[in-house]
Formats: C-alpha cells, sequence, structure tokens
C-alpha cells in the first residue's frame, strides 16, 4: 500500500523524487487543505441534518485542522527564509514554533466542545439513522485515513517531524469519527461521545506541542544515523576512530561535529588535508556541515597499548560506560595515564570516584613511573 501511495504521490506532483523538501511540506498542507475542506462541508451537512453534537464538534475539529494545514505552508515559507544577520542558522526551527501555536489552537477547540457536550448530556438530542447520512461519515473515514498515510509518507521521506505529527493528527479525526458512527445506533450517547472526540483533540493538541517542543528544545539523533556515520568515517582512508559525535538540527539542516583518530605520525598539513577531505566527504554523503576535530593515536607505544588492553577488560563488565577512547600518556618520570569515556546514562560523583579508584590499581600494577589516571567523562550528547 505504501508503495502505491508513494507513487500516487509522485504521479499528481510531477516530481521525480522526494529531494524537494521545500515543496514537499507545501504540496502537504495545500493537499490536507484542499481535503480538509472537503470533510468539513460533509460531516457539517451531516451533523445539521441529523442534529449531532458530536458530528459538529468533529466538523469544526475538521476546519482547525485547515488552520493546522495553512500553518505548515506558511511555516514552510518561512523555515525556508535565507540565514541573515541576527539568525546566522537560517529559520529551519520557526516550523516548530508555528506547531507549537497551533497545539495550543486545537487544545482551546477541545476545551471549548468539552462544555458543549455537557451541555448536550444535559439536554440530550435524538439523532436519526439515515442509511445516507450513515455512508457520507463512513466515506470521511476512508479520506481522512487515505490523508494520515500520505502525510506520513511525505513526512517520513523528508524527514520531517511536524507533516508526521500532521499525520498522525489524522489518524486520531479517523477514531473520533468512528466513534461519532455510533451515535446512529445508541441513543442520547451524544454528549457522551462528544466529549470522547474532545479528549482525542485534547490528546492531538498535547502530542503536537510535545513534539514541537522536543525539537525546539532539541533532540538526540537517530541511532541509525550515528551507526552511518560511525561506519563511514572509520572505513575513510587514514582514520582509525571516531568519537564525540554532537549533532545540532535546525530545521532541515544539520551541524555535526566530532573526532577523529588518526596515526600521531601524520605532519600537521597531512592531518589538517586529511580532516578537509573527511569533512567534504561527510557533508556530500549526509547532506550536513560537520566539523572535525583530529585526535592523533599512538599505535605503537607498547604500554599504551597493554592500556588499553587493560581498559577494554575493565570497560566490558561495566554496563553504564558506553566506550572509552583519546589512551594517551603523559609524562617520562612521572607518568599519566589520560583518557575519556563516553556513559549510557548520567553518573553520580561517587560512581566517577569509583571507577577512578578501580581503574588507578589496575594501571598502578602495569605501567612503569605510574603516577596518576586522570578520566573524563564525555557529556550525554556527544556520541
Amino acid at each position: 500500500m505504501e508503495k502505491l501511495l508513494t507513487r500516487f504521490l509522485i504521479f499528481i506532483s510531477r516530481k521525480k523524487d522526494f529531494s524537494q523538501r521545500k515543496y514537499w511540506g507545501k504540496f502537504e498542507g495545500f493537499l490536507s487543505i484542499i481535503f480538509n475542506i472537503v470533510l468539513f462541508m460533509i460531516k457539517l451537512t451531516v451533523g445539521i441534518i441529523s442534529n449531532s453534537i458530536a458530528i459538529i464538534a468533529d466538523a469544526v475539529h475538521t476546519l482547525s485542522d485547515i488552520v493546522s494545514s495553512a500553518g505548515i505552508i506558511w511555516g514552510f515559507n518561512i523555515a525556508y527564509q535565507p540565514p541573515d544577520e541576527k539568525h546566522p542558522f537560517g529559520h529551519g526551527r520557526f516550523e516548530h514554533i508555528l506547531t507549537l501555536g497551533v497545539s495550543f489552537l486545537l487544545f482551546y477547540t477541545g476545551i471549548e466542545f468539552v462544555k458543549e457536550s455537557v451541555k448536550s448530556i444535559k439536554n440530550p438530542s435524538i439523532v436519526e439513522f439515515n442509511l445516507w447520512l450513515f455512508l457520507s461519515i463512513f466515506a470521511t473515514i476512508i479520506i481522512k485515513e487515505l490523508m494520515a498515510r500520505l502525510s506520513l509518507i511525505i513526512g517520513k521521506k523528508i524527514d520531517s517531524d511536524a507533516l508526521i505529527a500532521d499525520g498522525y493528527h489524522h489518524r486520531t479525526d479517523v477514531l473520533s469519527t468512528v466513534v461519532v458512527i455510533f451515535t446512529f445506533f445508541i441513543k442520547n450517547i451524544d454528549g457522551y461521545l462528544g466529549i470522547i472526540v474532545s479528549l482525542f483533540i485534547i490528546y492531538s493538541a498535547y502530542e503536537v506541542a510535545k513534539e514541537a517542543v522536543n525539537n525546539l528544545i532539541g533532540t538526540k539523533p537517530s541511532k541509525e544515523f550515528i551507526h552511518k556515520l560511525k561506519e563511514f568515517v572509520i572505513n575513510f582512508e587514514g582514520v582509525e576512530g571516531i568519537h564525540d559525535i554532537i549533532v545540532n538540527k535546525y530545521g532541515d539542516t544539520y551541524i555535526v561535529s566530532f573526532h577523529m583518530e588518526i596515526d600521531i605520525n601524520y605532519s600537521l598539513d597531512e592531518a589538517h588535508d586529511l580532516s578537509e577531505r573527511l569533512e567534504d566527504s561527510v557533508d556530500d554523503k549526509f547532506n550536513i556541515k560537520s566539523i572535525v576535530h583530529i585526535d592523533p593515536i599512538d599505535k605503537n607505544d607498547e604500554e599504551v597499548n597493554k592500556v588499553r588492553k587493560i581498559l577494554k577488560g575493565y570497560f566490558d563488565k561495566k554496563d553504564i560506560v558506553d566506550s572509552f577512547h583519546d589512551v594517551r600518556k603523559i609524562g617520562k618520570r612521572r607518568v599519566n595515564i589520560v583518557f575519556d569515556i563516553t556513559v549510557k546514562e548520567k553518573i553520580t560523583k561517587e560512581e566517577e570516584q569509583k571507577i577512578y579508584s578501580e581503574v588507578k590499581k589496575m594501571l598502578m600494577k602495569e605501567v612503569k613511573n605510574f603516577h596518576d589516571v586522570v578520566i573524563k567523562v564525555e557529556p550525554l550528547y556527544a556520541y
């Protein structure tokens, strides 16, 4: 089904693929507006004819979807304005600000319909069954589910949380309309089902707001992206390892910094040239802006290699520690072993002290002229 709908989108848009993110964001908005206008007219007509508060509530909910879709179009226009002096990283996050505003509108709408539904419970109205009305409502379910799937496909193709949220929002309409159908078969339930529809609206507002806030605050990158980036960098000629990956997202603009490990015997010019070539390759491969920091490693120092082996055996048994890197030996008469660790979750000072004491005790027996160990715990946002 997804492949068929993807082909349908390509056909009606007359585009070859989903590479033009701004176009597809606006396309989804216009498509949703057209569908929602049709649905609003159908639901409102059915609600008035059948004298159903729940159906009228569902119709106005659909009208609020039009505002949301218009906001997406506007948001994509502003999000793709070029960078300026005050916004050097562009305006990509405006899409999330607008989404947050729409969620407040949805929340207000839901609260208002709770009030109307309570009134309907106190003074129930009769909803008469009519085959044509029933079929009209059922048709709206089919259309809304189609809208949901199309929005989700576009959202995933262009990596837009706003469109994915809009797709799930359409799907809540499907569920709420299914509930409304029951008003044809059960008397005096109109107001109660109106409350259920209202709760769907409020929950939808909460989900949209949560997604917008998360994107504004900043969320962690996907495991798939980190895995692919690590795999690409490690397989790049001259690179021995990668760590401290930090990802910042501004709309569809990704600024990614990371440390690459290279042999200590590289000259400064050679190391700089390698980092430049790696940055260009990563940028082209992942469509991002990368910043590379160089970490030299000495693979020929037997004592450092021995320390790495000891640390690997130790940290393999520590579930809280994800990895260690940047192992180096400082000094000759008084040798300090320095390295960094990345952790899976925040650790306490007591846990840090325990790791320090245990590692120091092990290395004291193995490293000549050993003086101390220095362990840096990387922040949780570094991968």
